[in-house]
């Protein structure tokens, strides 16, 4: 596995999210469109988690770990609260617009540091 197709799957979860903001914005439903992608990217850093910390024997978790894990935790359950029925509530809607942000700025901020430097191997 090379550099090329993580630079790819970066580029294509950047065009997901323009999507997400122009399609809800043309449908007036954009904090429901967000949640969907919330979800979607929060399970998958879930998902990553999991298969990554198998492989270690004893783990000792850092606290920098445990906020990132706090933090995608409550971006699910907001975006799973929005997607059932609450999208037109205020809290949910910040939380989900701060989700979809840091979501925003952590897939571009790897993408500038995939193409900044070049790997050879990445795992």
């Amino acid at each position: 596995m090379n550099d090329i197709y993580v630079s790819t799957a970066l580029i294509s979860l950047l065009i997901c999210h323009l999507a997400a903001i122009i399609i809800g914005y043309q449908m007036h439903k954009q904090t429901l469109i967000m949640s969907y992608l919330n979800m979607g990217i929060t399970i998958g850093a879930f998902v990553f988690w999991a298969i990554t910390s198998l492989n270690i024997k004893q783990h000792n978790f850092q606290f920098i770990e445990l906020l990132a894990l706090f933090i995608e935790a409550c971006i699910l359950i907001f975006a799973f609260v929005s997607i059932i029925g609450f999208h037109n509530k205020t809290a949910v809607k910040v939380i989900n617009f701060i989700g979809f942000g840091i979501h925003l700025l952590v897939t571009t901020g790897m993408l500038i540091y995939m193409l900044t430097f070049k790997f050879n191997r990445l795992f």
